[in-house]
């Protein structure tokens, strides 16, 4: 349970602020390589944001100083490596039609964007266990 409730809190922070991003101010992917939104595999969507809120829940709790900056900033570094590797991966290996899936531009916001995110949700990781660690004390 101590780990639980940050990594919700964290996680539901993350899909609610992301949500808001993708599916209101981002316009979708216009490749024909990119599946259409009504047929993403939401649940397969789901899983790949709480690897990566789960990954800066483990951060955060490894950086023992626990409060939203420094959530924050763990939050940040998770959401660059994870969401960086993954955007520049799919960048330099997959072509669609005989051109990128993505063009440079687009994988710059979704990392940048997912920097911003995972800030957010590392702070409220922080808090979380700052609280937990507060009632300890």
């Amino acid at each position: 349970m101590k780990h639980l409730l940050p990594f919700l809190t964290g996680f539901v922070g993350f899909v609610v602020i992301s949500s808001v991003f993708y599916m209101g101010i981002m316009p979708f992917p216009t490749s024909s390589c990119v599946v259409p939104e009504e047929e993403m595999n939401m649940a397969a969507m789901l899983l790949g944001n709480a690897l990566m809120v789960g990954l800066a829940t483990y951060m955060v709790q490894l950086g023992g100083n626990h409060s939203a900056i420094n959530g924050a900033r763990h939050g940040a570094v998770a959401g660059l490596t994870a969401n960086g590797l993954l955007n520049i991966f799919v960048y330099a290996f997959f072509t669609c039609d005989g051109g990128h899936i993505f063009s440079i531009g687009e994988v710059g916001v979704d990392i940048l964007a997912n920097v911003v995110f995972m800030g957010v949700a590392g702070a409220l990781i922080g808090m979380m266990y700052q609280r937990g660690a507060s009632k300890s004390a």
